[in-house]
């Protein structure tokens, strides 16, 4: 199931209409549109970190969120210098001053979304006039919504993809609703290719070795957040065809494993990361 998160109805409204979303008519707190085979449920948060947190919240709890078959998509507008629609690999909160990092396991390439697609976001608390750093995007829901979606949602199936409609303006009444339909428009065959590609990564995704899965989460002494951690890359490495024993005999042979403590199993488990990727 894919579960989306917009901001504005302008923003959501082209892919309300490719994904034949139906309004949900019960009483909600939030506008709520779902496929009729359940495949799909969308929710529009309204604007900002405050809304867009509680809107995620209640999306991912209220229709249960399955982690090892679910997607997590955030699509909406941004500013920025490069036009186009862009994926997201790192998030600054510029209130905070924390980084978020939504795990880029997939390649989305096919789909229109290269390598070069990527940026990083900063997610601001007004509209920004102009753009400090030309090389990132700026919006306002982000931070809190990775924040929100943490909870229930590990990194790898998270996907944020912001569609460039401004380089910054003093005066946000002349990004309309009109221009920001019109501009999600453009874009929407890329994110349907998206959630095709995702289903086809769900479909064909294989069984990994367990007991190699097991052993190497004990030599490590990895926690049970880092033996999740450790399962999605094995089911990743299987999906891709990567020998994932290789790895580890490597490691093994390296002097890395088994490790002497926790924080030593983190470390190799962000090396593990690092060659499969």
């Amino acid at each position: 199931m894919y579960f989306i998160v917009c901001a504005l109805s302008a923003e959501a409204k082209p892919l309300i209409s490719a994904l034949s979303l139906r309004r949900d008519t019960t009483v909600c707190p939030y506008d709520t549109f779902f496929s009729e085979d359940s495949s799909s449920v969308l929710v529009i948060s309204g604007m900002g970190t405050i809304a867009a947190a509680s809107a995620t919240t209640y999306l991912l709890t209220r229709f249960g969120f399955k982690k090892e078959e679910d997607f997590f998509i955030n699509f909406g507008s941004c500013a920025g210098a490069a036009p186009g629609l862009h994926l997201v690999n790192k998030i600054h909160d510029e209130v905070t001053g924390r980084d978020f990092y939504p795990d880029m396991l997939y390649d989305l390439s096919s789909c229109g979304l290269p390598a070069s697609s990527e940026k990083a976001l900063v997610t601001v608390s007004k509209v920004v006039s102009s753009l400090e750093d030309p090389s990132l995007l700026y919006e306002m829901e982000a931070s809190a919504i990775f924040q929100a979606a943490a909870r229930f949602v590990p990194p790898h199936r998270m996907i944020f993809l912001k569609y460039v409609s401004d380089s910054g303006t003093d005066d946000p009444k002349k990004i309309t609703a009109a221009l920001l339909t019109e501009w999600a428009e453009k874009h929407v065959a890329e994110v349907v290719s998206v959630l095709d590609h995702l289903k086809d990564i769900s479909e064909e995704s294989n069984p990994i070795d367990e007991d190699l899965f097991l052993g190497t989460a004990l030599a490590l002494r990895l926690s049970e957040t880092m033996r999740y951690e450790l399962h999605q890359l094995f089911e990743y490495a299987a999906t891709e065809g990567i020998d994932m024993e290789k790895i580890l005999s490597d490691l093994e042979k390296e002097g890395r494993i088994p490790a002497s403590s926790k924080r030593d199993g983190k470390e190799v488990l962000d090396v593990i990361r690092q060659r499969l990727i």
